[in-house]
């Protein structure tokens, strides 16, 4: 069967000057909504992979060693090249060329999906959601490096769909960076929900035939493989037992589940409504339900396409909602979709529903710039400041050469920060709540000559009543001192031990 198109499109009409600079435009404001990240340290997602990478060491029992982490391997690689390569910072330089690939994505999926005109509000759209600060997607995180891997994906896989040559090199392409997204974050599976979709409605509708469906199938099977086929060699090569990478990066997810919903849901609840505020203001939601309105219209003509991004749309949102937790920037796993939307709801004939989409991002465009604005603002006058980062340096300042930390229960920010080695395997609260529930991996560490030198409360001992029996505390208040109190959070000594003051810091101050 001839490759067909998706729209009466000439696939060099991105070649106009206009279209370059309009998209080399769009690049540059990408870039230039990048640089707040240079407002804020390391964040405790970042700093914590950072560390996972430094001390990366396999067992049989553990994937990554001395501490746990339940992230693919692919994603604390590129921490550890990025690190040798250019420093702690480099992840965020990573991020953002991964983020100019999903503005680029966009524009291309715009173009294959309703032409020019749609090829430049799609991108609109995306350097718009791309850039809203509160996702955070100016840091070196699972969702940032992630998120841009499935709408290229996505991309890749239109063009599949629509190549009259090297339709199978796309394909394996495709499925490539769908694989390569899940191994950012194993729930950003949308490149690969979206893929198996757009396929399999183009064969049932005859857009392909089975002779080519095969052959796409076959390809972006083939490129999906390569990545998942090298975590597992690598693991075997490395004495790692299937079932640890299994359980680490998946069976772990069910047991953290199991812990969230039976505790306390006052902090999950209120991070849903905040959660809900910024889907609301950053057009997000908005887009979304036009699309919805929309989907009739739209799968008259682009029945693939859009039962594609309705089935990625809907896996996401599933597992936002199952994930429990529900920070921000889970929010990212919906982008892609909602990009693919701008560009079909936009790419129809002219009447109320373009017209009215273009309206709508218009919103989410005006919600990023002036979001940007004042976040930035907020950080150069430092009316917000990251306390974590001044608790880790200041205990730095005062630490002696070999001197160990623990912060409960996690933020490896502090660790980071402090320039001083973690002892203790958790450097995130949801691990240590599901894997250490009792804290006698903890305890034993304090009471065991491996002591860490600095204990930081920047958690409550107590918090999500872990310590109900308050054994912790006891075991903490016989083995060390205060310290000092440090923009709210108490920093303890182990008693025997002679350190100089920490210094004074000024909580309050921006960072520079």
């Amino acid at each position: 069967m001839a490759a067909t198109r998706l729209k009466d499109e000439p696939r060099t009409v991105d070649r106009s000057a206009g279209d370059l600079r309009f998209l080399w435009g769009a690049l540059a404001l990408t870039t230039l909504l990048r640089l707040e990240g240079l407002l804020w340290p390391l964040k405790p997602d970042e700093s914590g992979f950072l560390l996972v990478s430094r001390q990366w060491d396999a067992t049989s029992d553990s994937l990554y060693g001395a501490l746990f982490v339940d992230r693919p391997p692919i994603l604390i690689g590129l921490f550890r090249l990025c690190d040798v390569v250019g420093g702690p910072y480099a992840p965020r330089v990573a991020s953002g060329l991964l983020g100019l690939l999903f503005v680029y994505s966009a524009y291309r999926i715009g173009l294959l999906l309703g032409g020019t005109s749609s090829a430049r509000w799609t991108t609109a759209a995306a350097v718009a959601l791309a850039g809203q600060p509160d996702l955070e997607l100016w840091a070196g995180k699972s969702e940032s490096l992630g998120m841009p891997l499935v709408l290229a994906s996505c991309w890749l896989s239109l063009e599949a769909l629509t190549a009259t040559r090297r339709n199978a090199a796309y394909a394996l392409a495709a499925g490539l960076t769908g694989a390569l997204a899940v191994g950012m974050k194993q729930n950003l599976g949308g490149g690969a929900v979206f893929g198996i979709v757009l396929l399999a409605v183009a064969l049932g509708t005859h857009q392909l035939d089975r002779s080519r469906g095969l052959r796409l199938g076959s390809a972006a099977a083939a490129g999906f493989l390569v990545p998942v086929a090298g975590v597992v060699a690598w693991a075997a090569a490395s004495g790692v037992e299937l079932h640890v990478l299994w359980d680490t990066l998946y069976g772990f997810r069910g047991d953290a589940f199991e812990v969230i919903t039976s505790s306390s849901a006052d902090a999950p609840l209120s991070r849903l409504a905040s959660l809900g505020v910024l889907f609301t203001t950053s057009g997000l939601a908005f887009l979304l339900v036009w699309f919805a309105c929309c989907f009739a219209t739209v799968r008259r003509s682009q029945a693939a396409a859009a039962a594609a991004t309705a089935a990625m749309l809907l896996v996401d949102s599933v597992g936002l909602l199952l994930g429990g937790s529900y920070w921000t920037p889970y929010l990212t796993a919906l982008l892609p979709g909602a990009v693919i939307a701008v560009a079909l709801v936009v790419g129809q004939p002219s009447g109320r529903a373009p017209r009215g989409m273009r309206i709508v991002t218009g919103v989410a465009v005006a919600s990023t710039v002036i979001t940007t604005i004042g976040w930035t603002a907020g950080h150069l006058l430092g009316r917000t400041a990251p306390d974590a980062h001044y608790v880790g340096t200041a205990v730095g300042a005062a630490a002696a050469p070999g001197d160990t930390i623990v912060v409960l229960y996690g933020r490896a920010d502090i660790v980071l920060a402090s320039g001083l080695d973690p002892v203790y395997e958790h450097l995130w609260s949801l691990p240590a709540r599901t894997l250490d529930p009792e804290l006698d991996g903890l305890r034993a560490l304090l009471a065991s000559n491996q002591a860490p030198t600095w204990v930081v409360e920047w958690n409550p001992v107590n918090s999500w009543e872990i310590d109900r029996d308050g054994r912790l505390q006891a075991l903490l208040e016989q083995e060390y001192d205060v310290a000092a109190e440090v923009c709210g959070a108490q920093v303890l000594l182990r008693r025997g031990e002679a350190r100089d003051a920490l210094p004074s810091v000024d909580c309050d101050r921006a960072w520079r």
